[in-house]
This record gives C-alpha cells, structure tokens and sequence, in this order.
C-alpha cells in the first residue's frame, strides 16, 4: 500500500523535468524503472482496493508517449501485460469494473501510439536500416494498440481512432498541394493504426469506414509509404468492402494504379486478391483477368530488361483472378471453358515457345510460367461434376478440381517434358516443376493415377540426366499419395530402384556425398517414405542391402539435414522391423510378413554393425552429431537415441556385441 504512492511522489517531479528537459539518458531510467515496477506490481494495479494504483500506470502512459521510439518501446512489454491480466480477472462483473476503470487509460495510450506511429519527417532521408528500425518500431505499437482493441472492442477503438482521422483530415485540408505533399504524416498513422484492428470490425460498420473510404481519393497518390499503407489496409477490410461493393468502382482503380508506382506494388497486388477472394458476390473475375492479361503483356514486351511487375506480385493477381473466375464458373457453368481458355491457352503458347529448340529464352522465364501454371491448377476451379457425385460417402463436398487439372496436365505434359530437357542443370526449374507436379498430385488425388507412370518416368529421367534433389521430392509425394494403393505398389518399387541406381553411380565416396547433401537428404527421406509407407517389396529386395551401406557413409556427412535425413531411413527401417516381430509374434500364420521379418533381419545381421559404430561414434564426438535428443513428436523419426532404442527393442544381443566392439578404445571418461 505504501510503496506505490512513495515511489510516486519521490519519482514524478524528477521523471517530468527530465521529460521537459528531454534529457534522454534520464528518461531511459526513469522509463525502465516505472515500466519495470508495473510489470512487478502487475497484481496489485488490479486488487479492487483503491491504493491509487491508476498513479503507476499513468507514469507508464507518459513514459509510452516519450517521442524517442527506442525508450517509448521500452514500456510495450507492460501494457502487453497489462491487458492481459484484465483479460484474465475473475468473475465477469469485476473484470468489466476494472476495464472501465482503466478505459480512458488505455484510450489515452491509443492516441500515443498514433503519435509514436508516425513517421519522422525526415524519413525519405534516413539510411535503409534506419528505416527498417522505424517499421519495426511501428510493428510492435500496432500490436499494442491492437491488445487494447481485443480488451476494449473494435467499435469503441475505431471510433476513438475516428475523431483522431477527422481531427487530422480537418489540419490536412486546408493545405495547399505542395505542403500535402510533405504533411501526410499524420494521417497515414491514424490509417495505420485502423489497420492493425481489422480482425475486430464488423462488417455492418457505418461510420468511420465510409468516411475512411471516401477519404483515400483525396490524399496524395504519389507517397509511396502513405498508399502502401492504404493498400495493405484495403486489403485487411476487404470483407467489409465485400458488403458495400459500392466503393469497389474507385478502389479498384486505385489498386490498380498502384502497381506502378515503387514499394506499393506488392501491397497493391496482395489487396487485389485479397479483394478478390473476400468479395463473393461481386464480379471480380472479368476487370481483375484484364488487369493480369495487360501487366503479362507489358511483361512480355519488357521481357529483356526489368518487368513492369515483378513475378511475385504479378501470381498474387493471378491467384486473385483464378478464385474471382471460380465462383463466377460455379454460378454459370456454360463460361467454364471461356473463361479456362482466356486464362490457360496463352500460357500454354509462351509455354510451347520457351520448350521449342529454337528459343533462346532463358530458364528464368521458364520458371515464371511454371509458376503461373501452378497458381491456375491450384486457384481455378473447373466445372462440378453431376449432383450425385457431389458428395462422397461421408457427405463432405467432393474437390471438383481433378476436372480442370488432369487435362490441362496432359495438354502441358510435352511442354513441360521440353522445358525439363532444356534446362537440365538448373535447380530452380527442377524445383518450380516438382513443385507443380506435387500440387497437381495433391490435389487430384487417385484421379492423377492415369498420368502417374508418365510422371514417375519423367522423374526418373530428369534425375538421370541432372542430379537434382527436387525430383527425389516428388518422388516422395508418389510414395505418400498412391502407396495405399496395392496396384501401384510395383510400380513405385521400380522407379525407386531406378533413382537408387542413379544415387549409387553418382554418390560412390564420401566426398560425393559431401558435394551434394541435398541429394542425400532427399534421397534418403524418399527411401524413408517406402519403409513407412510400402516397406514389403524393398525389405525383400537385395537393394535394402545396398541402402544400409549406402546409409552407413552418409552417417559421415558433416551436414545437418543430410545427416537427418540419413538418420531418418535407418530408424524408420530399424522400426519396421520392430513392427514385423510383434506382427509375427501375434499372427503367426501372417507369411508374408514372416517373409519380410527373415529378409530384414538377414539384411541387419550383414550390415547393422558398420551403422551400430557409427552410432557410438557419433556419441564420442568422432562422428556428426546433429540429432542427439528423441524427436518431441511421436513419428519424429532420424535420431541416434531413437535408432539405439530401436535396435534394442529388436536385437539386443547384437546391439551390446556390436556396442562393446565399438566401445574397446572408448577413453576413460575419468
């Protein structure tokens, strides 16, 4: 009771000269001393005695609207708290007591942050990572003002926030348009901060929202800090904007302008989708199509210096585009091929262009359009299939999307056979297309198995001829997604000894394995998969054999994932057969898994014990030791723990006899 008010009177007088004074190294102090004392005395600023707590928390509100945003900052720590514990006080009625007790508090601090939120009217001056400091700072009073919403509720916050932007509209006026230009400071923060409440908005809002909208087209277009800002805002209230379509004819535009102007257009191309995605019942498809139609165009006349925008920005209007033109197909399904062929046929002609022999165009553009392809098989949605096969038998509603991908990857399969062969050695083709295969696969599910012997040749075949590991990746996604099916079993058994012979031609010394530890990784993970998901075929192979070996070297790679990923094969094969022994044991009539279980155990017997020293090796520092704990989740598998304890729990004996072998010149730890 008595510390609070004697701290108060002994501090205040002082903390407030200092603050006068603008003696920075005091208020630092005084700063960290008052905040630090509130974060201590946390529980006493909420008992429901009066010890005139609200004294505190007012000193901490004045050390938050200390203008040097290194020392305000210092205070965000406690108001994080703060609202915490009122969140948390118990029964409701007392909580609410204390919340309106602290309301005009925290309103207060909200008009802080706007003010520690602007930017400083030097800001075009300052050097990048000065910047960079100030945007971070910005961040993490947003994140206040938004705990304050969480505690208080959107609509008070927004209105409070609302006499702020009137206030600032009213001094922004009556500028001439030289001094706007230079004057938009503050605005933009109290735009900022109605940013960073959006998630506590309702969408039926009728008052400061309108008048936010009505108020973009009168501030300057040309700051580009001040229409980022009003993009990413956009963006963040395009559910709003979704029911009150009516701003929607000058929004767009807007957007749209800002694409061209530096730092804005990725802000601008994010709130297009965003728009895009959050506004279903209006007809988005058509303007946002045309929009992509032309920046591919100005593209592809700028295509030998720098893009007018840039790939990034440019998927994220796709991907706008593809969700806009679904719900436009799903309402009218007599457009599906309209509005498919607007989008996929000239893809697929640059597409055709880039694979011919006669191009020169380089990888980089190959791998645009192969992004541009992956966004439409993702994001476009094809026609539903008939009523009756709407729903499967759980009643979920089936995807409809295998309709559009699977002949759209037949059509693309030569294209992109072609860009795969002309650009061999490079890596980010290899990724973009594994990357597109994967997405195709995942989302058609068993309806990609007519494609999938073209794919796992084209797998094979691309890995032969450029070593790549993405391939080695998707090869992992065949495994995971068409396993469970019997029927591909032998054929996924064949590609996986086909990629093996082509790891084992390449990878024949350790210093192979050390040039190419993404290979290693990938390949082992792959081979991981077929012990977790198809274990039978290549537990009865002489290749498991091989792999063991082939395990054993690259338990030596001095590479973390590498490593991992070697460490994972070996404890998913050691676990099979711990799996094996207990099937065996309870279903001892089971054959074929009493054929496994002999094969396996013949395999370990031959080469388990180089992979046992290894192991303790790796345990004396004489090996790499990157996975020395259990993984914390249940099927994390690729520790040494993990495989000793597995090895225990199948073979014991040999586990000690090969320990002890390997233990003979262990130092003495004494």
């Amino acid at each position: 009771e008595k510390i609070i008010p004697l701290v108060m009177n002994v501090g205040r007088q002082p903390f407030l000269k200092a603050k006068a004074e603008e003696h920075e190294d005091a208020l630092r102090g005084y700063c960290r001393i008052f905040t630090e004392m509130g974060e201590s005395y946390m529980s006493l600023l909420v008992l429901p005695q009066d010890l005139q707590q609200e004294q505190l928390v007012e000193l901490v509100l004045h050390c938050s609207a200390i203008p040097e945003h290194e020392i305000a900052n210092i205070t965000l720590n406690f108001w994080y708290h703060f609202v915490n514990t009122l969140e948390g006080l118990e029964p409701y009625e007392f909580r609410q007591t204390k919340i309106d007790y602290y309301t005009p508090i925290l309103l207060r601090l909200i008009q802080v942050c706007v003010s520690l939120i602007k930017y400083p009217i030097d800001i075009e001056d300052l050097q990048s990572d000065q910047a960079e400091e100030i945007d971070k700072y910005r961040f993490y009073t947003s994140d206040t003002i938004e705990d304050c919403c969480r505690l208080l509720g959107g609509d008070v916050l927004l209105k409070n926030l609302g006499h702020r932007a009137q206030e600032e509209k009213e001094q922004f006026v009556v500028l001439s348009p030289d001094q706007q230009m230079s004057k938009w400071y503050g605005l933009e923060a109290v735009i900022f901060a109605i940013k960073s409440i959006s998630r506590y908005i309702p969408n039926d809002e009728n008052t400061v929202l309108p008048f936010l909208m009505d108020l973009i087209n009168h501030l300057p277009k040309n700051v580009p800090r001040l229409r980022h800002t009003i993009n990413v805002t956009i963006g963040r209230y395009a559910s709003w904007l979704g029911t009150h379509p009516s701003y929607l004819n000058q929004i767009m535009p807007y957007l749209s302008d800002g694409l061209s102007i530096q730092n804005c257009t990725t802000a601008s191309a994010i709130a297009i989708k965003q728009l895009c995605k959050s506004c279903v019942n209006q007809p988005l498809g058509d303007p946002v199509l045309q929009l992509y139609d032309g920046i591919v165009a100005a593209n592809n006349v700028a295509n030998t210096g720098t893009p007018i925008v840039e790939i990034k920005d440019e998927l994220q209007i796709l991907e706008g585009a593809c969700l806009a033109i679904s719900r436009q197909i799903k309402s009218d399904p007599s457009s599906s091929q309209l509005y498919i062929g607007r989008i996929i046929q000239p893809l697929l002609e640059r597409m055709r262009a880039i694979a011919s022999p006669e191009s020169t165009v380089g990888p980089k553009q190959a791998v645009g359009e192969i992004e541009r392809l992956t966004v439409i098989i993702r994001f476009l949605d094809g026609s539903p299939p008939p009523m009756e096969q709407k729903f499967d038998k759980y009643g979920n509603e089936k995807s409809t999307k295998y309709t559009l991908i699977i002949p759209l990857m037949k059509e693309a399969w030569e294209i992109l056979d072609g860009i795969g062969l002309k650009f061999p050695s490079d890596a980010n083709v290899a990724e973009k297309l594994c990357r597109l295969h994967k997405h195709a696969l995942r989302l058609s599910g068993e309806n990609y198995a007519p494609i999938l012997d073209s794919l796992k040749n084209q797998l094979v075949r691309n890995f032969k001829v450029s070593f790549q590991s993405p391939y080695l990746y998707c090869a992992s996604i065949c495994i995971t997604d068409f396993s469970r099916n019997p029927q591909h079993i032998p054929g996924l058994f064949s590609m996986i000894s086909e990629l093996s012979t082509v790891v084992f031609d390449n990878l024949k010394t350790l210093d192979d394995f050390t040039a190419h530890p993404d290979v290693v990784e990938e390949f082992f993970y792959l081979t991981g998969r077929v012990m977790s998901y198809c274990p039978g075929p290549l537990v009865k192979s002489p290749l498991l054999n091989s792999l063991l070996q082939c395990g054993s070297v690259g338990m030596h790679v001095a590479h973390k994932n590498a490593n991992k990923g070697t460490l994972n094969f070996l404890e998913q094969t050691v676990s099979y057969g711990v799996r094996l022994f207990w099937e065996t044991s309870n279903h001892a009539n089971n054959e074929e898994s009493q054929h496994c279980k002999a094969a396996l155990e013949k395999a370990i017997v031959a080469e388990g014990k180089p992979i046992v020293i290894n192991l303790a090796n790796a345990i004396m520092g004489e090996l790499p030791l990157y996975a020395h704990s259990l993984g914390s989740a249940q099927n994390d598998y690729g520790s040494i723990p993990g495989i000793i304890w597995r090895f225990n729990e199948l073979c014991p004996d040999l586990l000690n006899q090969w320990m002890n072998e390997a233990l003979v010149d262990a130092p003495d730890p004494w």
